[in-house]
């Protein structure tokens, strides 16, 4: 899959971990069909991560929280690698959360790795992951992210 910055012509490829998880990256696959434009927000003070998420639909659908991690093993955000994206929900809504550093959130993560930036790509998203910062914090505009399929 590819992650897109288009506002600073940023964008990465991430390997989907079929194997780890594959209810969760088959539910990502069929949910970036059609490429999903993703509004942004960085978290407060608890490291370099990052959400991206769509309008919620007007229905409940099973989506991870906290409490109730979708997946197969649960995580602390602690333990999650640089390069690494959550997904967290089902049905066609769920945020994608990305790790672009470290994290000291002491909460469960409300999905499991789904896939994982490749290694020579990470500098990349170390921009994508300071510009989503920098558009909440400094500039104060929204940031977008654009998920979409590659093969």
């Amino acid at each position: 899959m590819e992650l897109e910055w288009p506002e600073i012509k940023n964008k990465v490829t991430a390997s989907l971990l079929k194997e780890e998880e594959p209810e969760l990256c088959e539910a990502l696959w069929r949910k970036i069909e059609t490429p999903a434009k993703l509004f942004c927000r960085h978290t407060l003070s608890t490291g370099y991560v990052f959400m991206g998420e769509q309008r919620p639909p007007r229905h409940p659908v099973q989506a991870g929280t906290q409490a109730v991690p979708l997946g197969r093993k649960e995580w602390l955000p602690s333990r999650i690698e640089p390069g690494s994206v959550i997904y967290s929900g089902v049905g066609g809504y769920g945020g994608i959360t990305v790790y672009y550093g470290p994290s000291t959130t002491p909460l469960r993560e409300s999905g499991s790795p789904v896939a994982k930036v490749d290694r020579n790509q990470l500098d990349d998203l170390v921009r994508g992951g300071e510009y989503v910062f920098n558009a909440q914090y400094m500039t104060h505009r929204p940031s977008i992210m654009i998920v979409r399929r590659v093969k």
